[in-house]
């Protein structure tokens, strides 16, 4: 069988309103948050640690990365139908992130800054995206109905 990636006729594909504007408010969220990381990497893991040791070298990248992913949820809200299968790559950044910031730069630890930057940068995206996903890949053939 040839199954080709293009919408059913039945059923084509179509981002509401509201994934499209959760992906620019993740875009922004992102772009933001990774600048100050970027910018700002010792005032970032001092708060998020409470530690007063300066940061390890790797929050600067980590910054990078956030900033990365920003300009990609814009990207995807711009072309979502060309792009959806790229909210996939940033579930598993959310997810992996989460737990090598806990495994490496925490150290094992947790603070309350932690919990608000692991629920505040990873966790409230990863149920919507998830639903974009699974509509797509119904859309696609890639899920059964």
């Amino acid at each position: 069988m040839n199954q080709k990636l293009t919408p059913t006729q039945e059923e084509p594909l179509r981002f509401e309103p509201w994934m499209r504007g959760l992906l620019l408010i993740a875009g922004i969220y992102n772009l933001a948050w990774g600048f100050f990381i970027y910018n700002f990497p010792n005032a970032f893991y001092q708060w998020v640690t409470r530690l007063e040791s300066p940061a390890v070298s790797i929050i600067i990248w980590q910054g990078l990365g956030v900033m990365i992913f920003g300009v990609l949820y814009v990207l995807i809200a711009i072309y979502p139908k060309k792009l959806w299968y790229l909210i996939v790559l940033g579930m598993l950044s959310k997810a992996v992130g989460a737990v090598w910031f806990y495994a490496y730069i925490m150290d094992m630890r947790v603070t309350k800054q932690f919990y608000f930057h692991l629920i505040m940068n990873d966790l409230i995206w990863i149920l919507p995206f998830i639903v974009m996903v699974i509509r797509a890949a119904r859309v696609y053939g890639f899920i059964k109905k």
